[in-house]
């Protein structure tokens, strides 16, 4: 899939997020960071699939670092939900609606994640609403599907 990234992060940035944050994002993201840092699919309506909803999610954008749009600002992000979101995860992006599209790293809940949190969707509620998308970021940049495909 190809990406519109918002030029490209500083390495001393990611390294003040991962400090920020508390611990190291993965690879695979970090470099997606240095080559695009957030950005939106060059195909508009690229969507993911979300096993546990049985449906197809609009991605609108990947959040970077040090943007002058705070909207798109992957600290503010983690910032203000700092308080909701499992050990080490970050949001690292959004969907057309009020989805969340979370990164996890720690053993047990690896890779990406999407939040329901305006429980849009059957069978989300305020209790469940995290479901699993991919393993690793890489795979679910993959596993984009262009609108044409679907």
């Amino acid at each position: 899939m190809s990406i519109t990234g918002y030029g490209k992060a500083r390495e001393e940035a990611v390294n003040n997020f991962q400090e920020f944050v508390g611990f190291e994002i993965p690879e695979d993201y970090k470099q997606f960071l240095f080559k695009h840092n957030g950005g939106t699919t060059t195909v508009q309506n690229c969507k993911f699939y979300v096993d546990g909803l049985d449906t197809l999610v609009c991605l609108q954008a990947l959040y970077g670092l040090e943007l002058i749009d705070k909207e798109l600002d992957l600290q503010k992000w983690h910032e203000e939900n700092r308080e909701d979101l499992h050990k080490n995860c970050i949001i690292i992006g959004n969907d057309t609606c009020a989805g969340k599209i979370l990164l996890i790293n720690n053993e047990e809940e690896k890779g990406v994640y999407f939040w329901d949190q305006g429980w849009y969707s059957d069978p989300s509620s305020q209790d469940e609403n995290i479901y699993k998308v991919a393993s690793s970021f890489k795979s679910f940049i993959e596993g984009l599907k262009v609108p044409e495909e679907i």
